[in-house]
């Protein structure tokens, strides 16, 4: 089958290195560096990495699926962008066969009260769609980035913040108006009741949104406008929550415990422990004996 090209402004383009600094009344911060890359020119797959910077993901062209976190799979489709909050892991791990993403490093820091609470936004990657400005903008950026002429430099940086300020704009949406006031509180409440029953254990975000008569999308959305972070973070939490316990307060191996918290063996329970705490669970059930918490 043939495939279809790709357009000259997506193809593999590496935009006139950037060190922006961002300075208003918002937010400071810093844009490191931009790109697209595209599957015409290079492989869209990327190794399991993390860094000390926020990253842009945006799919202009197929669909993306990456994992994130503590394995998480997230597919976003054409459009779509997430957001890497720092000391994340994440990896490419599938895309369709023909496709192109934009990639933004930055660094950001909140002035006020309201912009903290988009900080807290940040720290979800959730897919969101791209605003009617942003494939403009992107677009004179990979077309005035190709001059060095100094004032072409300078439009592109002025272009680049803009873009920026863009996608900050769309994952900083109004409060969801699909429920009524004060619902969308208890419907968060009721989720967080279900996943402290089971302990985090067994419990996915599709079936937590099917109890509640949610979609998937919208429930993530009320987890981060109510708590700040998505649904499977809360989950994750929970079920953290579980597997300290039981490693302090049973006498179970690390295999019968991995078992119990839902894993495929314990050397995922272990690195997924191992992420969120940085130590080991031999280690974490070792420091309880000593500070007299476990069973002895």
């Amino acid at each position: 089958m043939q495939r279809t090209p790709t357009p000259p402004e997506y193809s593999s383009h590496q935009i006139n290195k950037l060190d922006i600094e961002i300075e208003n009344p918002l937010f400071r911060g810093r844009i490191y560096w931009a790109r697209v890359v595209s599957s015409e020119q290079e492989s869209l797959f990327t190794q399991y990495t993390r860094h000390t910077f926020y990253e842009i993901q945006y799919a202009l062209r197929g669909k993306i699926g990456m994992i994130v976190g503590d394995e998480t799979p997230l597919r976003f489709d054409e459009s779509d962008f997430v957001i890497i909050p720092p000391d994340t892991y994440h990896q490419i791990v599938d895309s369709d066969s023909v496709g192109a993403r934009f990639i933004m490093a930055f660094s950001l820091e909140a002035k006020g009260k309201d912009e903290q609470k988009l900080l807290k936004a940040l720290a979800s990657p959730i897919p969101h769609r791209e605003s009617p400005h942003m494939r403009p903008l992107l677009s004179l950026i990979l077309d005035r980035s190709k001059s060095d002429d100094p004032l072409r430099r300078e439009e592109v940086s002025a272009l680049v913040v803009s873009l920026l300020l863009e996608v900050l704009g769309c994952i900083s949406p109004p409060m969801p108006k699909s429920l009524p006031a004060g619902e969308g509180e208890e419907k968060i409440r009721v989720a967080e009741e279900i996943i402290r029953e089971h302990g985090g254990i067994g419990i996915t975000v599709s079936s937590l949104a099917s109890r509640l008569s949610l979609t998937e999308r919208h429930l993530s959305r009320l987890f981060t406008v109510y708590r700040g972070y998505p649904t499977k973070e809360a989950i994750h939490r929970e079920k953290m929550k579980k597997i300290e316990e039981l490693i302090l307060s049973s006498g179970l191996s690390f295999c019968e415990i991995s078992e119990l918290s839902g894993f495929s063996d314990e050397y995922a329970m272990h690195k997924f422990f191992r992420r969120r705490s940085s130590i080991s669970p031999s280690e974490f059930r070792r420091l309880g004996k000593r500070s007299g918490t476990g069973q002895g």
